[in-house]
């Protein structure tokens, strides 16, 4: 493995996750929140290709980028949960391909399991920091369907847009 090849499509893959994010930024944020977007997809390409380590790596840089994106932390808490390791936990899914061999469907269950990742450190972040919102609710339901409600599209649209360049990602090998 060339390291400085590594760097760089971490870079670049980075790169277009930002603008990705931006490019969905069209679409309204939640009250508290989070966005319906393919930005996750090429984060899941860096540990897809490079493993577990460099998908960590780009995963919480990215978090950071889109920290200064969004410009708001509502609570302390939140640099954690909700970016930094929200995003990190993403890289994880590099152990996939290194268990399960590379395939299409292996691919598809390496983005839901980083959607699913995600999800669990948005959901500790509602329950621990934002508790407040949740009224009269149960803090984990609010939190659960909070969080679902623009993470599963979200899901829907990257497995769709992952299924698609997964052939072409490839060949590139």
């Amino acid at each position: 493995m060339n390291n400085t090849r590594v760097l760089v499509e971490v870079a670049i893959l980075v790169a277009m996750a930002f603008v990705l994010e931006f490019a969905f930024s069209f679409l309204p944020n939640m009250p508290q929140g989070g966005r319906v977007s393919i930005s996750v997809l090429p984060l899941i390409v860096i540990a897809w290709r490079n493993g577990p380590l460099a998908g960590v790596i780009g995963g919480v840089v990215y978090g950071l980028l889109n920290l200064m994106l969004d410009g708001v932390l509502y609570h302390w808490g939140s640099f954690f949960l909700d970016y930094t390791i929200a995003f990190g936990v993403i890289g994880l899914v590099g152990f996939i391909k290194r268990f399960t061999g590379d395939n299409i469907v292996t691919f598809a269950l390496a983005i839901v399991v980083g959607y699913c990742l995600r999800f669990l450190s948005h959901v500790l972040a509602g329950v621990l920091l934002f508790s407040e919102y949740a009224g009269d609710q149960n803090v984990w339901v609010y939190s659960i369907v909070y969080n679902a409600t623009y993470l599963l599209p979200a899901l829907i649209l990257t497995l769709l847009v992952g299924v698609v360049v997964y052939f072409p990602l490839k060949q590139m090998e």
